[in-house]
């Protein structure tokens, strides 16, 4: 029963620590009762088990909003994350059997960094509950994630959990609260330091405007024509619209009109958005939508094609980002961080034939298709880079140069839940992360401007029909991070790796 409160502990600890749900300092010692725990039981195979509980708590806690959007989606990420954090429990605990205590906490770090960053690469992606991300309604405490990114906050969470429990473990307590204080705080000095010392870099200005529009997903955004819809988005916008506006900002999925990308002056959405521009001729638009595209020859058909009934033709759906020039053709960004489940069907060599099977009974492949390079879009020589919903996630973006971050998202899938808030947070980390302005359009949730230092500059309530306009500071440098990317992550993949193998060899060289 001890080892069973210890487990429940910690799951309710590392939920509580979570941005809006609890208050962030709990993290710091969320992984305590659990250290404690691995210190007492000798089997492994309970140790594992007690560890599965407590994360399973912490994921269910954390993100049971994802069920009102896909129930079995959130089953499958609740019970895969909460495998994946016990097994990097259960792996440091045989390490440390194999070695000595000090490698095996070292162990510890490596392992659950290197599996974060798995977390980010593999087919079944979740990087939600990065414990960087913790620290997402508190970004003062960690503006040196301009230089490590959101993996240097879980390299952080983890070894100060460390020095609590040695601190709680040993005798010499003088030496360890030293240790202590100096790791707790002296991060969190040199961040306050950057955030007050911070001044924005201001190479230029754009003059935008962001929509929320606020349709129910679940009674209007399908049900309602996507005339009206668009109507009356662009009567929504029109009110606030100056002629100095540069760009409009309107979410995922806000227009519902099936958009074909051989014909997109043809549709009604573009036609009505050309005439917003007859009025405001400076007006650059980037808008979300699902659109498709036809293969006109076999060859080119991706691994997400799908066959037009009937007809040797094929073609793409995709989660996509219009943007409509003031001058010149429509250009479009195809969402590449696409959900698993949802978006796409992962591991496509085993998942495949199913999908080819559903295909040829009449229905689709799970899979939107990802295949575009383009980053960036320019507004009078500014560039403007999208993400698209869940890419606002992902830390490591590989943007090339870009001026300003413009995420569009559709956020009441989630209804009144921590999950729209939690996302709008996250967006302040890559703020700090890119040193860059962010602005964000919400369906429904919260749509704003985030400055480069990942404060709040503006923002609007959930479910709230309104327009935000803002003149927003761009800016050319590059971070540190922008630049290598998650280096801490390959970094402790490879250490993690090393010492598995390491330990694997002893086992096999004592047996011999």
């Amino acid at each position: 029963m001890n080892n069973f409160f210890l487990a429940i502990l910690s799951g309710l600890l590392l939920a509580f620590s979570w941005p809006a749900i609890g208050i962030y300092p709990l993290i710091f010692v969320a992984f305590v009762p659990l250290l404690i725990l691995e210190k007492k039981v000798k089997n492994s195979k309970q140790l594992f088990f007690a560890s599965f509980l407590s994360f399973f708590i912490f994921n269910i806690l954390t993100t049971y909003w994802i069920y009102y959007a896909t129930p079995f989606g959130a089953i499958a990420a609740f019970l895969v994350n909460s495998f994946l954090m016990a097994f990097v429990f259960w792996l440091f605990h045989k390490i440390k059997q194999l070695s000595s205590d000090r490698w095996g906490y070292f162990s510890l770090i490596a392992i659950w960094i290197g599996m974060e960053y798995f977390q980010l690469q593999w087919d079944l992606s979740w990087p939600w509950l990065t414990l960087g991300n913790v620290f997402a309604s508190f970004p003062i405490l960690v503006q040196w994630y301009e230089f490590t990114g959101f993996l240097g906050g879980s390299f952080w969470v983890i070894l100060i959990n460390l020095i609590f429990f040695i601190l709680y473990q040993y005798d010499n307590k003088k030496k360890m609260i030293w240790l202590l204080v100096f790791s707790l705080f002296f991060p969190a000095i040199i961040s306050l330091y950057m955030y007050f010392d911070f001044k924005e870099v201001k190479d230029g200005s754009i003059n935008i405007l962001i929509v929320q529009p606020n349709v129910d997903p679940y009674n209007e955004k399908f049900n309602l024509g996507y005339q009206q819809q668009l109507t009356d988005l662009i009567s929504l916008v029109r009110s606030e619209l100056t002629q100095q506006t540069n760009l409009l900002l309107a979410p995922e999925t806000a227009l519902v009109e099936g958009i074909w990308e051989n014909r997109f002056e043809e549709t009604f959405s573009i036609k009505a958005f050309r005439d917003l521009q007859d009025h405001f001729p400076n007006l650059n638009i980037l808008v979300g939508a699902t659109t498709y595209k036809v293969f006109e020859h076999e060859y080119q058909r991706t691994n997400t094609a799908r066959q037009i009934r009937n007809e040797n033709l094929f073609y793409d759906a995709y989660n996509s980002a219009v943007f409509i020039p003031d001058s010149g053709n429509v250009q479009v960004y195809h969402k590449t961080k696409l959900v698993p489940g949802a978006e796409k069907m992962p591991f496509p060599y085993l998942l495949d034939p199913l999908a080819r099977l559903i295909v040829n009974l009449g229905g689709t492949s799970g899979s939107l298709g990802s295949e575009n390079y383009l980053k960036s879009f320019s507004v009078d020589s500014i560039l403007v880079s999208p993400l698209i919903c869940y890419e606002s996630v992902y830390g490591q973006m590989e943007l090339g140069n870009t001026n300003l971050l413009a995420i569009i998202t559709n956020d009441g899938w989630w209804r009144e839940t921590p999950g729209y808030k939690q996302h709008f947070q996250y967006a302040r980390l890559r703020a700090i992360e890119q040193r860059k302005s962010i602005i964000r359009s919400a369906n429904t949730g919260i749509s704003g401007v985030i400055n480069a230092r990942g404060d709040v500059v503006q923002a609007s309530n959930w479910s709230e029909s309104v327009c935000i306009g803002a003149e927003v500071p761009i800016s050319n440098q590059a971070t540190f991070y922008s630049v290598f990317g998650d280096y801490i992550g390959r970094l402790c993949a490879f250490i993690a790796v090393l010492l598995v193998l390491l330990s694997f060899v002893k086992t096999r060289l004592n047996n011999l």
